[in-house]
């Protein structure tokens, strides 16, 4: 006889096991399908261990800065063996506690591939061993990986970028191919660990569904770190041989790169999982929801990458819980996207919410008022000056439109002006709250302060920018 729950989530990512624990909170008997491993590409190997090993070139770069805060030069060599180590332990730990999570709600980790046979039916392959599960509801919840590009060979020299951090060497000479989030970061990154690292983005600018101005700024700080960066370049070519891969781009230059990753996009893990034996619908390869993340089939639900838009992992996590809520009739919860923070993990951090000076000026009149970090108590004391906080108001309601960052800690101070925005205050009200000193929030604070041409810590010449 099949195994009968309430729900099911196929597939165990960040929308799965956040929407199983809100079920079984709900009182619902809940099952999970999970292929590999519990907490998806983000716990295992996307957001989770590139910020560890981050943390590692974060050190490393401290240490190289040693004289600056008063101490003796100091050798600094990584071991990429240990510090993939470190990650492999983050992630074994963190994985643990999601699993341990599931047994105190008594929530069913059944381990294999789901196929959908039926409405509410399930079957489930485990080498030779197949489960039938039925359920009440189910969360398609599957996620999705890496797009290749065939001008590269199938080499261990090429990589996904959901396998980089699988490297067992530091590369010499690391050819990055796409200048979004994914392929910032990672630049970023090795080239804090000591890589000689080649950028290569498509567009005229990096992170180009950005703010064009914060873009730039990242841009001019990754160049003083010495990363060299094409943009409007393709790659034309590629062969692979005995120590390299040689790269012919588009402008003519022709690269030698030991190592190359692949951070082009991602695409949806929607085929074999038995949408069309249902009629579940799907537009360019995503699955088709309402904003309850309902299905055209009743009783179905789709929630995190797989459906699409903001592919973030804290997006994931509130539509698994939205999906949990609906399905088990708790009220009528819907998704609200307006206020959607997103992060690059780059040294330094670049976040923002809302939306870019581009998008806001084509809608309404706007002020936009910075505050540079280097004006900062907080950040001189730290050492970390390179970077500004960007706020973009609407000219007439002093609504919050935008917030964009670059500099330490940028990812958590968004997270302030995001609350003030789903709140619908205006700029005024940080500007009127008393932020502790010193800090970094106070970036924000000044930058409020700047709105109204109240900033304390930068003179008077830097005016508000008033567009139609």
């Amino acid at each position: 006889m099949p195994e009968k729950f309430d729900i099911v989530f196929l597939g165990g990512g960040p929308a799965g096991y956040q929407g199983a624990i809100r079920a079984a909170q709900l009182g619902a008997a809940v099952a999970v399908i999970e292929e590999k491993f519990v907490g998806g590409v983000c716990l295992n190997l996307g957001c989770i261990p590139t910020k560890t090993v981050r943390a590692s070139a974060e050190v490393g770069r401290a240490l190289r800065r040693a004289k600056e805060y008063g101490f003796k030069p100091v050798e600094v060599v990584p071991e990429i063996a240990s510090i993939l180590d470190r990650k492999q332990r983050v992630i074994k730990g963190l994985r643990g506690s999601i699993e341990r999570l599931f047994q105190a709600h008594r929530i069913e980790l059944i381990e294999g591939r789901g196929r959908l046979v039926a409405p509410g039916k399930i079957e489930v392959q485990k080498g030779r061993e197949v489960t039938r599960i039925e359920a009440a509801r189910v969360v398609i919840a599957t996620g999705s990986r890496p797009a290749g590009l065939p001008v590269f060979p199938k080499s261990p020299r090429v990589f996904p970028a959901d396998e980089m951090l699988d490297i067992s060497w530091l590369p010499q000479q690391l050819l990055v191919v796409g200048g979004g989030a994914v392929g910032v970061e990672m630049a970023a990154i090795f080239r804090e660990l000591g890589s000689q690292v080649t950028l290569v983005e498509t567009q005229g600018h990096i992170l180009p569904n950005e703010d064009r101005e914060m873009g730039d700024t990242l841009l001019s700080i990754l160049q003083r770190r010495k990363i060299k960066v094409f943009c409007n370049i393709a790659v034309e070519s590629a062969t692979e041989n005995e120590k390299s891969i040689d790269v012919q781009l588009s402008n003519g230059t022709t690269l030698f790169p030991d190592a190359v990753l692949l951070a082009i996009g991602r695409r949806f893990n929607t085929e074999n999982i038995g949408l069309e034996t249902l009629g579940i619908e799907t537009e360019q390869g995503r699955i088709v929801v309402n904003p309850h993340l309902e299905t055209n089939v009743a009783g179905h639900y789709a929630a995190g990458d797989v459906i699409g838009g903001w592919l973030l992992a804290h997006v994931a996590f509130a539509e698994g819980i939205c999906a949990a809520e609906h399905a088990m009739g708790h009220g009528a919860p819907s998704m609200d996207y307006r206020v959607t923070p997103r992060c690059v993990f780059s040294i330094p951090e670049y976040a923002a919410v809302g939306l870019s000076y581009e998008q806001a000026i084509s809608q309404c009149r706007v002020k936009v008022a910075r505050f540079p970090f280097k004006s900062l108590g907080m950040a001189q004391a730290l050492g970390e000056l390179e970077g500004l906080v960007k706020i973009i108001v609407h000219a007439d309601t002093e609504q919050i439109l935008g917030a964009h960052i670059i500099g330490p800690h940028a990812a958590d101070l968004v997270s302030a002006i995001a609350l003030a925005m789903q709140s619908n205050l205006p700029a005024r009200r940080i500007m009127e709250t008393i932020h502790t000193h010193p800090t970094l929030s106070e970036a924000v604070l000044e930058a409020a302060q700047a709105i109204y041409k109240q900033a304390i810590h930068i003179p008077p010449e830097h005016p508000v920018a008033e567009r139609s």
